[in-house]
């Protein structure tokens, strides 16, 4: 296939890829990224969906496009390619290899060390956020799926065209609620389609006649005095004999309802008893958390399990103070509590389902926090197995899929939008760690297709249905990988054995800190744990370079990466900060320090002053610190072209500019800034730097220049950007709370000196310092939190790894 040298027409960009389909030509369209690139990506994806995707081994450049269609079709065709080298890298462990970089591409990768999941392909586009899955199959043997959403509308489709981007839903159902539940219950002529929402009334739809059944009423007949009627929870019941009923839960009972006609069957299932606030803080309080499964016993017993929590308070206001997870299981036909079960999670009980076990018993597999799945064999009950370890976070659901060669699965989700699938036999993992493309998934189910093509199928907060194929090639998990939120460059230490080149140093979130070599991304040392806090490069007269370690809340550490061991620590005699009612001095930069020897003084900010600490000897350089003014927010150093190198502090009374040597206050910007303004020093080899304060909606460049005092602003020009993203990206979550904007001073391959910044969005974005105006945007595919420029390389530190670019 020939490279293309310019944009092809329309037809080709659209059309070219069903051809390459149809004729399994998807290898050699790989091996023609310029003529990859200049097609649609949304075209190439839906093609890549409807005929490889779960069934051949596709190329990497089209997995990554069926996987990243959004982002690639939201950049310029000359970034397509480090787009693709990025997504790669996700699910293979390593960017494509260097040599075929297009001339005109902004960037390319030099390196990665990204967290490796799998990326799941996008089923459906976004709408209202996905509630409810929900396959089954036809008397004819074809599979339906049904997505419900929070805006009230059930969509249907069919298995034979599901895959095909171009085919509508069959049908779609629209209701007055948002629709939580979809379960199946059998009727006359096969399975009806129940869909329920937050109200009484349940939906049933017929998938054969395609016709609505009618809705029901679950009524239970309150009388004044009696408790008010709640459903947090939907269970389908299959028993002897066919029926179906629904199981409805409330925080303290469970009961059956007949889906057809509204009414009660059998006696009530109960629960806990409500208490009274006084009695809850004698005696403790418990109540249903809304999951439920029914489970088969050996000897054909029936029996619908509940998980809920045991709350023990401490106070008349009803505040917690321990809350542990249990199970409630009832016999169905006499409505008698056969067991009560304390899981050993504390908290919740996020999710209940039931699996199959190698010799055919049912067992239960419970999800709660700290990140692990139990499972139970419900006629003890005892544990069954061990833990099923793994999920990066607080499981938040679970669910039993079918995979090909009728074998089934569980598949967990976990906080932090991970997906994995288990052998509920073993124990063990199924296939590779998934990943939700966006925000967290809602709701999971299996989709068989009628080639025989299986998925594990996720609703997702952001409207879509995303697809993986969780039997796909495991990889090699990089234990080294994962979410860095800090950055800094180390400088060449002659003679050294580690830092005879240059050196990165990352802290993650779980404030472990890691060198690695700049040009290649290789670890360098053991990983250092318990490393909160920035860290700073300090070089030392007799050669050596360490990095000041401290986050405030116990003393600085100075630690030696060549001998991995703490040289130095700064130690207090004030009883307050050992019983943490102050915190302790954070070193935030260096500076020279002229003497008459040449020496690194590190700048120490303690509270709200800033003062001169020599490394070397311990002691204290100077007599007077150097007060940031009231509600300090940021300090540092910034080198000034003349050699220069001067301190800065800023409060919400505006920005301070010190001499470090004599102590002599060099500027004073008043201006009033917010508590949540961010102060970043953004500098160029040999050009005058800038100070970048940012808002949540801009960032100004302010010129920190002492001598010109003729200024009539400082700020010289104004970014589109700030803290907070002005709108949700298309492929890529906000976390919650407060996101610092990560901003760096960088030059192009022309030699042009530009703004980097980059934050939640997963934007890295280039500008032109002294318009303001944008130059290049580049998603990088996870919220960026840190960036740093050294030797010719943009560093990118973000939630899933590392990333490093070439201009």
């Amino acid at each position: 296939m020939a490279a293309a040298t310019e944009t092809p027409n329309p037809y080709i960009a659209h059309h070219l890829a069903g051809h390459v389909a149809e004729a399994g030509a998807w290898q050699e369209l790989a091996d023609a990224p310029h003529v990859l690139d200049h097609l649609d990506p949304r075209a190439v994806a839906a093609e890549a969906l409807r005929l490889g995707y779960g069934r051949t081994g596709l190329p990497d450049p089209v997995t990554a496009t069926l996987v990243a269609r959004d982002l690639l079709a939201s950049v310029a065709p000359e970034d397509r390619e480090t787009v693709r080298a990025l997504t790669t890298a996700r699910f293979v462990g390593a960017a494509p290899a260097a040599g075929t970089r297009r001339g005109d591409a902004t960037w390319s990768v030099r390196w990665t060390r990204l967290r490796r999941d799998l990326l799941p392909a996008i089923l459906t586009d976004r709408a209202s956020p996905v509630e409810a899955l929900r396959a089954f199959s036809l008397p004819d043997g074809r599979q339906l799926l049904a997505v419900g959403t929070h805006d009230g509308r059930v969509r249907l489709w069919d298995s034979e065209s599901v895959l095909d981007a171009a085919m509508p839903p069959v049908e779609e159902l629209a209701y007055d609620r948002p629709v939580h539940t979809l379960e199946t219950v059998a009727g006359p002529g096969g399975e009806i389609l129940l869909a329920a929402g937050t109200g009484r009334t349940v939906h049933l739809w017929d998938p054969v006649a395609r016709s609505t059944v009618g809705a029901s009423v679950l009524d239970p007949g309150a009388t004044p005095g009696e408790r008010t009627f709640r459903a947090p929870a939907w269970k389908a019941v299959s028993q002897p004999g066919g029926r179906s009923l629904i199981a409805v839960c409330d925080t303290h009972n469970v009961r059956l309802w007949d889906p057809f006609t509204g009414e009660p069957v059998g006696p009530e299932l109960i629960g806990p008893e409500s208490l009274t606030v006084a009695q809850a803080i004698t005696d403790g309080a418990e109540s249903l958390d809304g999951v439920l499964a029914p489970v088969t016993l050996p000897d054909g017993r029936a029996l619908l399990v509940a998980g809920g929590t045991s709350r023990v308070l401490d106070s008349i206001d009803g505040s917690t103070d321990f809350m542990y997870g249990r199970l409630w299981a009832w016999d169905i036909a006499t409505g008698e509590l056969v067991w009560k079960l304390l899981t050993g999670y504390s908290g919740t009980l996020t999710a209940l389902t039931t699996v199959q076990l190698r010799d055919g018993r049912q067992a239960l597999a419970t999800a709660g926090g700290g990140g692990v799945v139990r499972l139970f064999d419900p006629e003890g009950p005892t544990q069954v197995g061990e833990w099923l370890h793994g999920n990066g976070a607080d499981v938040v659901g679970a669910s039993t899929v079918r995979l090909r060669h009728n074998r089934t699965a569980l598949v967990t989700v976990g906080g932090d939008r991970t997906v994995r699938a288990w052998d509920p036999t073993t124990g063990t993992p199924v296939g590779a760690p998934m990943s939700a493309h966006n925000s967290g998934v809602r709701a999971l189910t299996s989709l068989h297709i009628a080639d025989g093509r299986a998925f594990v199928a996720g609703g997702g907060e952001d409207g879509t249905v995303q697809l993986w194929d969780p039997e796909s090639a495991g990889h090699i998990e990089d234990p080294l990988a994962g979410p860095v939120d800090q950055l800094v460059s180390m400088p060449v230490r002659p003679g050294a054995i580690r830092q005879s080149r240059p050196l990165l140093a990352s802290v993650d979130s779980d404030n472990t800190l890691q060198l690695w070599e700049a040009s290649s991304g290789l670890p360098m040392a053991q990983p250092l744990e318990d490393s909160a806090g920035r860290p700073v490069a300090v070089p030392m007269p007799d050669g050596p370079t360490l990095l000041a370690l401290g986050d405030g809340k116990r003393p600085i550490r100075l630690w030696d990466p060549e001998s991995h061991r703490v040289v130095r620590t700064m130690r207090s005699r004030n009883p307050f900060r050992r019983m943490h009612l102050i915190a302790y001095p954070t070193v935030v930069a260096t500076v020279p320090w002229r003497d008459g020897r040449r020496r690194t003084a590190a700048v120490v900010r303690d509270r709200s002053s800033l003062w001169l600490w020599d490394p070397a000897s311990g002691r204290s350089l100077g007599t007077s610190g150097f007060g940031m003014g009231a509600h300090p927010l940021d300090a540092g150093a910034l080198s000034l072209p003349d050699g220069r190198t001067v301190l800065f502090g800023s409060s919400e009374e505006g920005i301070r500019l010190w001499d470090p040597t004599t102590g002599a206050r060099i500027l004073d910007w008043r201006r009033k800034l917010d508590h949540r303004t961010t102060v970043t020093p953004v500098t160029w080899p040999g050009a005058h730097p800038l100070l970048a304060v940012t808002g949540d909606e801009i960032t100004c460049l302010v010129d920190p220049s002492p001598e010109d005092t003729t200024l009539k602003s400082r700020v010289r020009a104004r970014l589109a950007v700030g803290s907070q993203p002005a709108a949700e990206p298309s492929d890529l979550s906000l976390s919650s709370g407060r996101h610092r904007l990560a901003v760096t001073g960088c030059l192009t391959r022309e030699g042009r000196p530009v703004v980097a910044t980059g934050g939640r969005d997963g934007v890295l974005r280039l500008w032109e310092p002294r318009t303001g105006g944008l130059v290049h945007a580049l998603p990088v595919g996870a919220p960026i939190n840190a960036l740093l420029t050294m030797d010719g390389l943009l560093v990118i530190g973000t939630r899933d790894g590392l990333i490093a670019l070439e201009s």
